[in-house]
């Protein structure tokens, strides 16, 4: 065989082989896939670490969430209790028995008071409310029984068993004590519960009239109250010593 042919013969060779070598690279690259992600489940451990990161995201405070889900519902503070209802009826059962009870009261002062100004007192207390008490039955009202008069009836009742009791120097102080607490919860009472529910006019506008005469007599017992306690103040200082 001549030089030329091995030369052409050799070239062939490689032209020939040359396209199954390229394609065995490339078949063996493709057989060497990228890797996989593994098929075996996680271990427990793994799954706790997920599972503690899934139930505390940021920023979620689980103690507070679950101290403030657990909390009771805060209790709304009870209403204030509002003054009792009454009918034009009912009030003027109210102002007939606080009239009546401070003219039964001072009747009894004017007969064992020693003091001169509060033998006063009981006389105009007196005049005031039986005046008051006139003035009433000329509205020609009906009367009706209710929880207020009836509370007042009861605390006239008991103030007028003390001062049956009760005698000299004690007795003005107990008196006049009680004309305070007397003329300051009438004063309540026809500012909170007559006013509001009055309906009947004529009925209005007496206890309009009254309501003024009852804050001066307030004013002066609450005066002569404090007059009895500087006279025994001053007698108690100065005791008399015999000469």
């Amino acid at each position: 065989m001549t030089l030329n042919n091995c030369l052409r013969t050799t070239a062939l060779f490689a032209l020939i082989t040359l396209p199954f070598i390229q394609c065995g690279g490339e078949q063996k690259s493709a057989e060497a896939p990228p890797s996989m992600p593994s098929a075996e489940p996680p271990t427990d451990q793994t799954l706790d670490s997920d599972a503690g990161t899934a139930q505390t995201p940021q920023g979620l405070d689980i103690a507070t969430s679950t101290a403030e889900s657990s909390a009771p519902p805060a209790t709304k503070p009870e209403a204030a209790t509002k003054p009792e209802a009454l009918s034009d009826a009912q009030i003027a059962a109210v102002t007939e028995a606080a009239n009546s009870a401070e003219i039964a009261q001072a009747k009894i002062a004017q007969l064992k008071s020693k003091d001169a100004d509060v033998k006063a007192f009981a006389a105009m207390m007196i005049v005031h409310h039986g005046e008051a008490k006139q003035k009433q039955a000329k509205l020609k009202l009906k009367t009706e029984e209710s929880g207020v008069s009836t509370a007042m009836n009861a605390d006239a009742g008991a103030t007028l068993d003390v001062l049956k009791t009760d005698s000299g120097r004690d007795f003005d102080e107990v008196y006049i004590r009680a004309q305070v607490t007397g003329h300051q919860k009438v004063l309540d009472t026809i500012n909170d519960t007559l006013l509001p529910n009055v309906k009947d006019a004529s009925l209005k506008g007496y206890l309009q009239e009254i309501k003024p005469k009852v804050e001066e007599h307030l004013k002066q017992a609450i005066k002569l109250q404090q007059s009895l306690d500087s006279k025994r103040s001053s007698t108690v200082a100065s005791p008399k010593h015999p000469g």
